[in-house]
């Protein structure tokens, strides 16, 4: 079986695939009496249950991703995508704290570290969070829409995404992740 190398195949994987510069949403200050209380804004704190090691499938493909604790304002983690026989893809991934709410990069690597992105990492933006729901969007035009991470329970994750192929089809591409312990 031929795998592609092609960015577009891990996106949801990592999340990042799987697995993120526009403003978290947020509710303007507002008065109690003319509408609901503001939304909470979603902190780096609330991505700590990420720290640690992850297994989950795309397919035939065994999907790895180790995040470390949130520390400074970063959460920094490594992805790799491998068949029984070599490793298809490794990626590299921070979210970040910042002013304009929280950021989600990463960036595809070849695994002799060729990045495979022709210019800039991968850049999203927190633009949801409700109920253990973290919905991070591309505010370019490209092959990758969005990445949604799901918090299911303590041991596991759904990454989700949504990417245009190279025909400029639509794909979804989901990994279901379980803590390794």
């Amino acid at each position: 079986m031929t795998h592609s190398r092609r960015p577009s195949t891990f996106v949801a994987a990592a999340l990042c695939s799987v697995l993120l510069s526009v403003p978290q949403l947020s509710a303007a200050h507002q008065s109690q009496s003319a509408s609901p209380a503001p939304q909470k804004l979603t902190s780096l704190a609330d991505f700590s249950w990420l720290a640690g090691r992850w297994q989950g499938t795309l397919g035939p493909l065994a999907a790895e991703q180790e995040w470390m604790a949130p520390k400074n304002g970063t959460m920094e983690g490594f992805f790799r995508l491998t068949d029984n026989e070599k490793t298809i893809i490794i990626e590299l991934f921070t979210i970040r704290e910042t002013t304009g709410g929280i950021e989600f990069y990463f960036r595809h690597f070849s695994p002799e570290l060729k990045p495979l992105e022709e210019k800039e990492a991968y850049h999203l933006t927190l633009t949801k969070s409700e109920g253990g729901v973290f919905r991070f969007d591309n505010p370019i035009v490209n092959q990758l829409k969005d990445a949604i991470l799901t918090h299911a329970d303590a041991d596991t994750y759904i990454s989700h995404g949504d990417i245009t192929d190279a025909n400029g089809q639509p794909k979804v591409i989901e990994v279901i992740y379980h803590r390794v312990k």
